[in-house]
C-alpha cells in the first residue's frame, strides 16, 4: 500500500476492484495494522488525495549534497545524503561514513521507466560519488535500488479510464515493492571499508568488539534468484523491465562498484537476504527476519530515537556535505549543476 494525503491527514490505501459488473472502490487502512477503516470509490479518491512523495524537493532537504544536469541545464538527479549514517563513531580520528541517495527530480516511478537522459546523469552521479567514497580512506561503493512498478491503479482513477489501463485487467492492482517505503524512484549508494574495521558502536552495544568486514563482504556475483541484466543508458531500462516482469514488476537491484555487474533479483526472495546479510557484515550490524516482509531478511538500522545519536547524526551530515563540496570544487565543478557527461 501507498501512501496519500488530502493535505489534512496522511493515509494508506489501496485499489480493491469490484465483482462481476460492479465498480472498484480505493481502501483505507490503518497504517500499523493494514486493517480496513473506510471506502472511497474510483475518481473520488484521486480527486480527494494525491500520492506523498517525500522527494518531490531533494535540493530543499538538509542533506541535499547537489544536482546532475543535462546538456541543456535541465536538473535530472538529485543528491543527498541519508540522515541516519550506519557508523558515526568508527574509531580515533576516523570520520562517520556517508551514504547517498540518488532521486530523479523530475521522475517518480521505477528506474525500469527512466529515460535515457536520466539514466546517464545517473551514471554520472554513480561515479562521482564512488570517486568521493575511494578518497575517504578507500571506500568502495555498493549500489542498491528497490523499485516498484508504476502506480497505473492511481494513475487510471486520475484519469478516469475506467476499469483497464494499457490492457491490464480490471482485477490486476499494482503490487507495492515492501521493501520500498516512498513513492519515488532513488539509489542507494553504500559505503564499504576498504579493509576491516571495528564499528564502536555496534561494539558499545554489544559489550565486544564488532568488526565491520567492509568491501570483504561483497563480490560482483550474487546467487540465488539474482538475474544479471546488461545494457546501456538507452537499453538498460527496458531490460530490467523484462527481467522484472516475473515479479510482478517490482525488484531490487546490486552492483558492486560502478564496473560491476548489475543484477536485479524479486524482493522477497534468497538473493536480498543474502545481499541484507553481506550489508550487515559489511557495516558491523545485524540482518534478521523481519514479519514485515513475511519473515524475509532486513537490516537493521541504528535508531535516531536517542538525541544523542541525532545530535551526532547531524553534525556527520555537516561534516559530511563540507566534504562532499570541496571533492567536487577541487575538480572544478559545481555540485549544483554536476555534468552528466
Amino acid at each position: 500500500m501507498w501512501m496519500y494525503s488530502d493535505g489534512l491527514a496522511e493515509v494508506r490505501a489501496y485499489w480493491s476492484p469490484g465483482g462481476a459488473g460492479q465498480a472498484g472502490s480505493w481502501v483505507l487502512a490503518d497504517q500499523a495494522t493494514g486493517n480496513a477503516e473506510g471506502v472511497v470509490p474510483a475518481g473520488e479518491f484521486s480527486r480527494r488525495f494525491r500520492p506523498v512523495d517525500v522527494f518531490a524537493d531533494v535540493p530543499g532537504f538538509p542533506t541535499y549534497l547537489g544536482t546532475v544536469t543535462g546538456s541543456d541545464g535541465s536538473a535530472l538527479v538529485d543528491l543527498a545524503l541519508d540522515r541516519n549514517p550506519f557508523m558515526l563513531d568508527n574509531g580515533p580520528r576516523r570520520a562517520a561514513r556517508p551514504h547517498v541517495l540518488m532521486v530523479p527530480r523530475r521522475h517518480r516511478d521505477g528506474w525500469s521507466s527512466a529515460t535515457p537522459a536520466e539514466l546517464k546523469a545517473r551514471q554520472a552521479a554513480m561515479t562521482l560519488v564512488a570517486a568521493w567514497y575511494r578518497s575517504l580512506d578507500g571506500g568502495q561503493a555498493v549500489f542498491c535500488a528497490n523499485d516498484s512498478p508504476p502506480n497505473v491503479d492511481y494513475q487510471r482513477d486520475a484519469e478516469g479510464l475506467g476499469p483497464s489501463l494499457a490492457g491490464r485487467q480490471a482485477d490486476a492492482a499494482t503490487t507495492r515493492n515492501p521493501r520500498q517505503e516512498v513513492q519515488h524512484a532513488h539509489l542507494h549508494a553504500f559505503y564499504a571499508e576498504g579493509s576491516e574495521t571495528e564499528n564502536h558502536e555496534s561494539s558499545a552495544l554489544a559489550g565486544h568488539a564488532v568488526v565491520a568486514q567492509g568491501r570483504q563482504a561483497f563480490g560482483e556475483a550474487i546467487g540465488g534468484d539474482a538475474v544479471r541484466v546488461e545494457g546501456d543508458a538507452s537499453t538498460i531500462a527496458a531490460a530490467v523491465h523484462a527481467a522484472a516482469r516475473p515479479w510482478g514488476g517490482s525488484y531490487c537491484s546490486y552492483q558492486l562498484g560502478t564496473g560491476g555487474p548489475f543484477w536485479v533479483m524479486p524482493a522477497l526472495g534468497s538473493s536480498q537476504d543474502d545481499f541484507n546479510r553481506r550489508l550487515a557484515r559489511a557495516d558491523g550490524l545485524q540482518a534478521e527476519p523481519d514479519p514485515r516482509l513475511g519473515g524475509a531478511v532486513n537490516l537493521v538500522r541504528p535508531s535516531l530515537a536517542d538525541a544523542g545519536r541525532l545530535a551526532a547524526a547531524r553534525r556527520a551530515t555537516s561534516q559530511q556535505q563540507a566534504g562532499f563540496e570541496t571533492f567536487v570544487a577541487q575538480r572544478g565543478l559545481n555540485a549544483r549543476s554536476l555534468p552528466s557527461s
